[in-house]
């Protein structure tokens, strides 16, 4: 295989090549590595490279990397367009038990709550590739269940902006009863004359 088709191949995938794409198109290692030799290549984890024009995208390498991983928090909130506030690290949520290692800039939680997939769906990160996440509703569940990971007015904000633009009360009640928080979630969208 030419260089020039890995690097197509790579393209395809918004600049991206790791072991599942090298084994789907059976690219030998030796190739990968002389286009970094050449530096069209550089590797950014193990198994993982981007071509030379690809940002590095921190949240989609470690959902590579982690494939247990599902952002959560602060993280989740701001990649589902609830905040417009960034924070100093990314939070994830692992189920309990998975053994992940310390990542800069990442705060990585294990979760023992039997409904950890409850809301997992897939968005994209400001580079354009797709990591997994909680949805807005059980991200504004996740503000009641934990009130105090979560400053009081980025609390408000993010129920404003999900009243505002994502309102889907028969999904977010949903979650509410299965997550255990429906009366306080339902009492907070009343009092505020919102239902």
């Amino acid at each position: 295989m030419k260089g020039k088709e890995i690097l197509d191949i790579a393209n395809s995938n918004n600049g991206y090549l790791y072991s599942e794409i090298l084994k789907k198109y059976d690219i030998e290692s030796t190739y990968i590595t002389r286009l970094i030799k050449k530096g069209k290549l550089f590797k950014v984890a193990p198994g993982i490279y981007i071509t030379e024009n690809t940002i590095e995208d921190d949240l989609y390498i470690n959902s590579i990397r982690f494939s247990k991983i599902v952002y959560s928090g602060d993280t989740a909130i701001f990649l589902n367009g609830l905040s417009n506030k960034q924070y100093p690290e990314y939070e994830a949520s692992v189920p309990y038990g998975t053994h992940i290692p310390q990542i800069d800039g990442f705060l990585i939680k294990q979760s023992r709550s039997q409904h950890f997939s409850l809301g997992v769906t897939e968005v994209e990160t400001a580079f354009g590739n797709k990591v997994r996440c909680y949805d807005k509703e059980r991200c504004i569940c996740d503000l009641f269940i934990r009130p105090d990971n979560y400053d009081y007015e980025d609390r408000i904000y993010v129920i404003k902006e999900y009243k505002n633009n994502y309102l889907n009360f028969d999904k977010l009640y949903e979650y509410a009863k299965i997550l255990g928080v429906y009366d306080i979630v339902k009492s907070v969208f009343e009092v505020v004359g919102w239902n």
